[in-house]
Protein backbone atom coordinates (compact mmCIF):
# COMPACT_ATOMS: atom_id res chain seq x y z
CA UNK A 1 0.00 0.00 0.00
CA UNK A 2 1.42 2.99 -0.99
CA UNK A 3 1.00 7.06 0.51
CA UNK A 4 -2.16 6.65 2.95
CA UNK A 5 -5.07 9.10 1.87
CA UNK A 6 -8.72 9.54 2.88
CA UNK A 7 -9.98 6.93 1.88
CA UNK A 8 -7.56 4.24 2.30
CA UNK A 9 -6.89 5.41 5.87
CA UNK A 10 -10.69 4.92 6.71
CA UNK A 11 -10.35 1.49 4.85
CA UNK A 12 -7.62 0.93 6.68
CA UNK A 13 -9.43 1.31 10.42
CA UNK A 14 -12.75 -0.64 8.99
CA UNK A 15 -10.23 -3.94 8.49
CA UNK A 16 -8.73 -2.92 11.82
CA UNK A 17 -12.20 -2.96 13.88
CA UNK A 18 -13.70 -5.83 11.74
CA UNK A 19 -10.43 -7.55 13.71
CA UNK A 20 -11.10 -6.47 17.07
CA UNK A 21 -14.50 -7.57 16.03
CA UNK A 22 -13.31 -11.13 15.26
CA UNK A 23 -10.81 -11.62 18.50
CA UNK A 24 -14.10 -10.40 20.94
CA UNK A 25 -15.91 -14.28 20.97
CA UNK A 26 -12.70 -15.82 21.41
CA UNK A 27 -11.89 -13.85 24.76
CA UNK A 28 -15.46 -13.41 26.16
CA UNK A 29 -16.15 -17.74 25.93
CA UNK A 30 -13.68 -18.66 28.03
CA UNK A 31 -14.63 -16.57 30.95
CA UNK A 32 -18.57 -17.24 30.18
CA UNK A 33 -18.27 -21.07 30.25
CA UNK A 34 -18.39 -21.52 34.42
CA UNK A 35 -21.52 -19.67 34.18
CA UNK A 36 -23.18 -21.07 31.22
CA UNK A 37 -22.23 -24.48 32.79
CA UNK A 38 -23.61 -23.93 36.06
CA UNK A 39 -26.82 -22.33 34.88
CA UNK A 40 -27.50 -25.67 32.31
CA UNK A 41 -26.05 -28.08 34.43
CA UNK A 42 -23.41 -29.41 32.08
CA UNK A 43 -20.46 -30.93 32.49
CA UNK A 44 -17.03 -29.22 32.13
CA UNK A 45 -16.22 -31.84 29.04
CA UNK A 46 -19.25 -30.53 27.28
CA UNK A 47 -16.86 -27.25 26.33
CA UNK A 48 -15.39 -30.04 23.92
CA UNK A 49 -18.30 -30.16 21.78
CA UNK A 50 -18.69 -26.25 21.48
CA UNK A 51 -14.95 -26.08 20.77
CA UNK A 52 -15.04 -28.95 17.72
CA UNK A 53 -18.26 -27.41 16.56
CA UNK A 54 -16.51 -23.99 16.41
CA UNK A 55 -13.48 -25.38 14.57
CA UNK A 56 -14.88 -27.39 12.10
CA UNK A 57 -17.70 -24.70 10.42
CA UNK A 58 -15.02 -21.81 11.40
CA UNK A 59 -12.16 -24.29 8.94
CA UNK A 60 -15.37 -25.13 6.44
CA UNK A 61 -16.06 -21.63 6.30
CA UNK A 62 -12.24 -20.45 5.53
CA UNK A 63 -11.54 -23.15 2.78
CA UNK A 64 -14.63 -21.58 0.68
CA UNK A 65 -14.43 -18.30 1.06
CA UNK A 66 -12.60 -17.82 -2.16
CA UNK A 67 -15.31 -19.20 -4.21
CA UNK A 68 -17.59 -16.59 -2.31
CA UNK A 69 -15.87 -13.53 -3.11
CA UNK A 70 -15.51 -14.56 -6.72
CA UNK A 71 -19.45 -14.06 -6.70
CA UNK A 72 -19.52 -11.12 -4.16
CA UNK A 73 -16.13 -9.60 -3.95
CA UNK A 74 -14.06 -9.86 -0.60
CA UNK A 75 -15.44 -6.67 1.41
CA UNK A 76 -19.03 -8.34 1.73
CA UNK A 77 -18.00 -11.45 1.87
CA UNK A 78 -16.30 -9.75 5.38
CA UNK A 79 -19.58 -8.17 5.94
CA UNK A 80 -21.72 -11.36 5.58
CA UNK A 81 -19.15 -12.54 8.19
CA UNK A 82 -19.61 -9.92 10.59
CA UNK A 83 -24.07 -10.30 10.08
CA UNK A 84 -23.28 -14.00 11.52
CA UNK A 85 -20.96 -13.62 14.23
CA UNK A 86 -23.67 -11.19 15.54
CA UNK A 87 -26.00 -14.16 14.90
CA UNK A 88 -23.96 -16.19 16.60
CA UNK A 89 -23.27 -13.94 19.69
CA UNK A 90 -27.28 -12.75 20.04
CA UNK A 91 -27.76 -17.02 19.87
CA UNK A 92 -25.59 -17.68 22.65
CA UNK A 93 -27.37 -14.69 24.52
CA UNK A 94 -30.48 -16.03 24.57
CA UNK A 95 -30.09 -20.33 24.21
CA UNK A 96 -31.76 -22.07 26.28
CA UNK A 97 -29.84 -25.49 26.53
CA UNK A 98 -26.57 -27.15 24.98
CA UNK A 99 -28.09 -27.77 21.49
CA UNK A 100 -29.09 -24.34 21.46
CA UNK A 101 -25.60 -23.58 21.96
CA UNK A 102 -24.28 -25.64 19.32
CA UNK A 103 -25.68 -23.85 16.56
CA UNK A 104 -24.92 -20.46 18.07
CA UNK A 105 -21.37 -21.88 17.93
CA UNK A 106 -21.64 -23.16 14.39
CA UNK A 107 -23.00 -20.14 13.02
CA UNK A 108 -20.33 -17.97 15.11
CA UNK A 109 -17.66 -20.72 13.71
CA UNK A 110 -18.65 -19.67 10.03
CA UNK A 111 -19.18 -16.13 10.59
CA UNK A 112 -15.06 -15.74 11.95
CA UNK A 113 -13.93 -18.04 9.21
CA UNK A 114 -15.19 -15.96 6.62
CA UNK A 115 -14.47 -12.54 8.50
CA UNK A 116 -10.69 -13.72 9.07
CA UNK A 117 -10.06 -15.31 5.57
CA UNK A 118 -11.28 -12.62 3.75
CA UNK A 119 -9.55 -9.43 6.08
CA UNK A 120 -6.39 -11.75 5.90
CA UNK A 121 -6.72 -12.06 1.80
CA UNK A 122 -7.66 -8.10 1.82
CA UNK A 123 -4.88 -6.77 3.67
CA UNK A 124 -2.40 -9.35 2.42
CA UNK A 125 -3.25 -8.06 -1.14
CA UNK A 126 -3.80 -4.17 -0.70
CA UNK A 127 -2.06 -3.33 2.29
CA UNK A 128 1.97 -3.03 3.62
CA UNK A 129 3.01 -5.79 6.19
CA UNK A 130 3.09 -3.58 9.02
CA UNK A 131 -0.56 -3.16 8.92
CA UNK A 132 -0.94 -7.20 8.61
CA UNK A 133 0.93 -6.97 11.67
CA UNK A 134 -1.06 -4.26 13.10
CA UNK A 135 -4.34 -5.59 12.02
CA UNK A 136 -3.37 -9.07 14.34
CA UNK A 137 -3.01 -6.44 17.21
CA UNK A 138 -6.47 -5.57 17.17
CA UNK A 139 -7.56 -9.43 17.16
CA UNK A 140 -5.51 -9.54 20.54
CA UNK A 141 -7.19 -5.75 21.55
CA UNK A 142 -11.05 -7.59 20.86
CA UNK A 143 -9.65 -10.89 23.03
CA UNK A 144 -8.58 -8.64 25.54
CA UNK A 145 -11.71 -5.85 25.89
CA UNK A 146 -14.23 -9.15 25.81
CA UNK A 147 -13.28 -10.28 28.76
CA UNK A 148 -13.40 -7.82 30.83
CA UNK A 149 -16.82 -7.18 29.24
CA UNK A 150 -18.16 -10.79 30.40
CA UNK A 151 -16.47 -10.44 33.37
CA UNK A 152 -17.90 -6.99 34.95
CA UNK A 153 -21.24 -8.16 33.25
CA UNK A 154 -21.61 -11.45 35.15
CA UNK A 155 -20.78 -9.62 38.29
CA UNK A 156 -23.15 -6.89 37.69
CA UNK A 157 -25.97 -8.89 35.92
CA UNK A 158 -25.40 -12.46 34.26
CA UNK A 159 -23.47 -13.67 31.50
CA UNK A 160 -26.38 -13.39 29.10
CA UNK A 161 -26.36 -9.87 29.62
CA UNK A 162 -22.30 -9.74 28.68
CA UNK A 163 -23.30 -11.56 25.22
CA UNK A 164 -25.82 -8.83 24.80
CA UNK A 165 -23.28 -6.18 25.74
CA UNK A 166 -20.62 -7.65 23.72
CA UNK A 167 -23.20 -8.11 20.81
CA UNK A 168 -24.01 -3.68 21.00
CA UNK A 169 -19.77 -2.98 20.72
CA UNK A 170 -20.03 -5.35 17.71
CA UNK A 171 -22.70 -4.11 16.00
CA UNK A 172 -21.19 -0.35 16.25
CA UNK A 173 -18.13 -1.67 14.62
CA UNK A 174 -20.07 -3.55 12.19
CA UNK A 175 -22.42 -0.66 11.47
CA UNK A 176 -18.89 1.50 10.67
CA UNK A 177 -17.64 -1.27 8.07
CA UNK A 178 -20.45 -1.33 6.59
CA UNK A 179 -21.27 1.87 5.98
CA UNK A 180 -17.95 2.07 4.62
CA UNK A 181 -18.49 -0.88 2.12
CA UNK A 182 -21.61 0.64 1.38
CA UNK A 183 -19.93 4.09 0.06
CA UNK A 184 -17.51 1.64 -2.51
CA UNK A 185 -14.17 2.81 -0.44
CA UNK A 186 -12.81 -0.83 -0.13
CA UNK A 187 -13.63 -1.36 -3.47
CA UNK A 188 -11.92 2.42 -5.14
CA UNK A 189 -8.97 1.36 -2.44
CA UNK A 190 -8.95 -2.22 -4.11
CA UNK A 191 -8.75 -0.57 -7.97
CA UNK A 192 -6.28 2.16 -7.57
CA UNK A 193 -3.96 -0.59 -6.08
CA UNK A 194 -4.28 -2.93 -8.71
CA UNK A 195 -4.28 0.00 -11.45
CA UNK A 196 -0.58 0.74 -10.00
CA UNK A 197 0.41 -3.13 -9.92
CA UNK A 198 -1.37 -3.37 -13.64
CA UNK A 199 0.85 -0.33 -14.74
CA UNK A 200 4.21 -1.70 -13.63
CA UNK A 201 6.72 -3.87 -14.74
CA UNK A 202 5.05 -7.73 -15.26
CA UNK A 203 5.85 -9.89 -11.97
CA UNK A 204 6.53 -13.74 -11.51
CA UNK A 205 4.64 -15.85 -9.00
CA UNK A 206 4.94 -19.43 -7.85
CA UNK A 207 2.74 -21.81 -9.87
CA UNK A 208 4.31 -25.35 -8.88
CA UNK A 209 0.86 -26.58 -6.84
CA UNK A 210 3.24 -28.44 -4.39
CA UNK A 211 4.30 -24.87 -3.18
CA UNK A 212 1.16 -23.78 -2.90
CA UNK A 213 0.54 -27.33 -0.31
CA UNK A 214 3.50 -26.65 1.76
CA UNK A 215 2.25 -22.82 2.22
CA UNK A 216 -0.88 -24.51 3.29
CA UNK A 217 1.09 -26.83 5.77
CA UNK A 218 2.82 -24.17 7.35
CA UNK A 219 0.30 -22.79 8.66
CA UNK A 220 -1.25 -26.09 10.07
CA UNK A 221 1.57 -26.89 11.54
CA UNK A 222 2.58 -23.36 12.93
CA UNK A 223 -1.20 -22.73 13.96
CA UNK A 224 -1.38 -25.69 15.73
CA UNK A 225 1.81 -25.73 17.78
CA UNK A 226 1.54 -21.94 18.32
CA UNK A 227 -2.06 -22.56 20.19
CA UNK A 228 -0.44 -25.47 22.49
CA UNK A 229 2.08 -23.23 24.01
CA UNK A 230 -0.98 -20.90 24.93
CA UNK A 231 -3.37 -24.24 26.05
CA UNK A 232 -0.65 -26.15 27.68
CA UNK A 233 1.68 -24.17 29.36
CA UNK A 234 -0.06 -23.39 31.83
CA UNK A 235 -1.40 -27.66 33.01
CA UNK A 236 2.47 -28.19 32.49
CA UNK A 237 3.53 -24.89 35.24
CA UNK A 238 0.73 -25.78 37.52
CA UNK A 239 0.28 -30.11 37.55
CA UNK A 240 4.05 -30.95 36.05
CA UNK A 241 6.42 -28.28 38.14
CA UNK A 242 4.04 -27.65 41.13
CA UNK A 243 3.68 -23.75 40.54
CA UNK A 244 0.70 -22.04 42.22
CA UNK A 245 -2.17 -21.33 40.50
CA UNK A 246 -2.18 -17.22 40.70
CA UNK A 247 1.44 -17.99 39.03
CA UNK A 248 1.02 -20.17 36.59
CA UNK A 249 -1.64 -18.58 35.77
CA UNK A 250 0.85 -15.51 33.98
CA UNK A 251 2.17 -17.53 31.50
CA UNK A 252 -0.13 -17.40 29.09
CA UNK A 253 -0.91 -13.36 30.20
CA UNK A 254 2.73 -13.20 29.11
CA UNK A 255 2.49 -14.80 25.86
CA UNK A 256 -0.28 -12.87 24.70
CA UNK A 257 1.24 -9.52 25.74
CA UNK A 258 4.89 -10.39 24.13
CA UNK A 259 2.75 -11.66 21.12
CA UNK A 260 0.64 -8.38 21.00
CA UNK A 261 3.91 -6.20 21.44
CA UNK A 262 5.95 -8.03 18.67
CA UNK A 263 3.18 -7.04 16.57
CA UNK A 264 3.21 -3.53 17.32
CA UNK A 265 6.66 -2.77 17.78
CA UNK A 266 8.22 -5.15 14.71
CA UNK A 267 5.33 -3.41 12.27
CA UNK A 268 7.47 -0.19 12.48
CA UNK A 269 10.33 -1.57 11.23
CA UNK A 270 8.88 -3.84 8.98
CA UNK A 271 9.08 -1.28 5.94
CA UNK A 272 12.98 -2.01 6.52
CA UNK A 273 12.89 -5.80 7.12
CA UNK A 274 11.41 -8.55 4.43
CA UNK A 275 8.70 -10.54 5.32
CA UNK A 276 11.20 -13.32 5.93
CA UNK A 277 13.95 -11.68 7.75
CA UNK A 278 10.92 -11.18 10.41
CA UNK A 279 10.12 -14.67 9.90
CA UNK A 280 13.52 -16.21 10.82
CA UNK A 281 13.69 -13.59 13.83
CA UNK A 282 10.79 -14.50 15.20
CA UNK A 283 11.23 -18.48 15.01
CA UNK A 284 14.67 -18.17 16.62
CA UNK A 285 13.74 -16.36 19.39
CA UNK A 286 10.68 -18.08 20.35
CA UNK A 287 12.52 -21.17 19.94
CA UNK A 288 15.14 -19.70 22.37
CA UNK A 289 12.19 -19.21 24.49
CA UNK A 290 11.07 -22.55 24.29
CA UNK A 291 14.27 -24.12 25.17
CA UNK A 292 14.44 -21.14 28.46
CA UNK A 293 11.18 -23.00 29.33
CA UNK A 294 12.58 -26.54 29.14
CA UNK A 295 15.20 -26.00 31.40
CA UNK A 296 13.75 -23.49 33.77
CA UNK A 297 9.87 -21.67 35.03
CA UNK A 298 11.54 -18.29 33.86
CA UNK A 299 8.89 -16.28 32.93
CA UNK A 300 11.16 -14.24 30.63
CA UNK A 301 11.04 -17.38 28.11
CA UNK A 302 7.05 -17.23 27.94
CA UNK A 303 7.88 -13.73 27.16
CA UNK A 304 10.33 -14.12 24.34
CA UNK A 305 7.70 -17.37 22.80
CA UNK A 306 5.26 -14.70 23.09
CA UNK A 307 7.25 -11.63 20.95
CA UNK A 308 9.21 -14.23 18.91
CA UNK A 309 5.68 -15.16 17.61
CA UNK A 310 4.06 -12.17 17.05
CA UNK A 311 5.23 -11.24 13.61
CA UNK A 312 5.32 -14.49 12.27
CA UNK A 313 1.38 -15.61 11.49
CA UNK A 314 0.96 -11.82 9.56
CA UNK A 315 4.20 -11.87 8.11
CA UNK A 316 3.79 -15.40 6.72
CA UNK A 317 0.35 -14.41 5.64
CA UNK A 318 1.65 -11.36 3.69
CA UNK A 319 4.27 -12.98 1.80
CA UNK A 320 1.26 -15.62 0.26
CA UNK A 321 0.35 -12.30 -1.97
CA UNK A 322 4.32 -11.81 -3.09
CA UNK A 323 4.71 -15.62 -3.84
CA UNK A 324 1.52 -16.20 -5.37
CA UNK A 325 -0.69 -14.60 -8.26
CA UNK A 326 -3.68 -12.06 -6.60
CA UNK A 327 -6.01 -14.77 -8.38
CA UNK A 328 -4.13 -17.73 -6.31
CA UNK A 329 -3.34 -15.59 -3.14
CA UNK A 330 -7.62 -15.83 -2.18
CA UNK A 331 -7.66 -18.77 -2.43
CA UNK A 332 -4.70 -19.74 -0.57
CA UNK A 333 -5.45 -17.58 2.08
CA UNK A 334 -8.72 -19.14 2.82
CA UNK A 335 -7.16 -22.37 2.79
CA UNK A 336 -4.60 -21.26 5.26
CA UNK A 337 -7.33 -20.25 7.24
CA UNK A 338 -8.78 -23.42 7.26
CA UNK A 339 -5.62 -24.89 8.02
CA UNK A 340 -5.38 -23.07 11.15
CA UNK A 341 -8.79 -24.48 12.29
CA UNK A 342 -8.07 -28.20 11.27
CA UNK A 343 -4.63 -27.47 12.85
CA UNK A 344 -5.82 -26.22 16.59
CA UNK A 345 -7.96 -29.34 15.95
CA UNK A 346 -5.26 -31.90 15.76
CA UNK A 347 -2.74 -30.54 18.04
CA UNK A 348 -5.37 -29.96 21.18
CA UNK A 349 -6.05 -33.78 20.52
CA UNK A 350 -2.83 -35.28 19.77
CA UNK A 351 -0.83 -32.92 22.22
CA UNK A 352 -3.39 -34.06 25.27
CA UNK A 353 -2.93 -37.76 23.91
CA UNK A 354 1.04 -37.26 24.34
CA UNK A 355 1.09 -35.48 27.62
CA UNK A 356 -1.34 -37.30 29.18
CA UNK A 357 0.81 -40.24 27.47
CA UNK A 358 4.27 -39.36 28.12
CA UNK A 359 4.86 -36.33 30.31
CA UNK A 360 3.91 -32.92 30.52
CA UNK A 361 7.53 -32.13 30.04
CA UNK A 362 7.57 -33.26 25.92
CA UNK A 363 5.66 -30.07 25.43
CA UNK A 364 8.15 -27.40 24.57
CA UNK A 365 10.35 -30.31 22.97
CA UNK A 366 7.94 -31.06 20.39
CA UNK A 367 6.81 -27.48 19.80
CA UNK A 368 10.59 -26.78 18.81
CA UNK A 369 10.76 -29.87 16.52
CA UNK A 370 7.51 -28.27 14.54
CA UNK A 371 9.07 -24.82 14.70
CA UNK A 372 11.98 -26.50 12.97
CA UNK A 373 9.94 -27.85 10.55
CA UNK A 374 8.01 -24.70 9.70
CA UNK A 375 11.55 -22.91 9.14
CA UNK A 376 12.52 -25.47 7.07
CA UNK A 377 9.56 -25.83 5.18
CA UNK A 378 9.26 -21.76 4.57
CA UNK A 379 12.80 -21.96 3.90
CA UNK A 380 12.27 -24.08 0.59
CA UNK A 381 9.64 -22.20 -0.47
CA UNK A 382 11.85 -19.10 -0.26
CA UNK A 383 14.50 -20.76 -2.48
CA UNK A 384 12.27 -21.69 -5.15
CA UNK A 385 10.99 -17.81 -4.68
CA UNK A 386 14.61 -16.44 -4.93
CA UNK A 387 15.60 -19.39 -7.84
CA UNK A 388 12.54 -17.84 -10.23
CA UNK A 389 13.39 -14.19 -9.36
CA UNK A 390 10.15 -13.45 -7.62
CA UNK A 391 10.08 -9.51 -6.24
Amino acid sequence: MGKINKTNAIVLWAVFLSFLALGMPDGAFGVAWPSIRYEMHLGLDRAFILVVSHSVFYALSGSQMSKLASAIKLPNVNILGLGLILLGIGGFAVSPNLYFLVIATMILGIGMGLVDSSLNAYAAKYFAVKHMNWLHCFWGLGGSISPIIMSQMILLVGWRTGYVSILVVQGILAAFVLITVLKGMWLRNAEKADEKVASSAPRKFLVEKRYAYMQIAIFLIYAGFEYAVTFWTTSVMLEGRGLAIEVAGLYPAVYLGGMTAGRLILGYVSDKLSNITLVRFGLVLAIGGLVVLMVSNNIIGMAMIGFGFGPVFPCLMHETARRYSPEATTKLVGYQIAAVGVGVGISTFGMGRLLEGISLEVLFPVVIAAMIVVGIINEVIEAAVRKQGIA
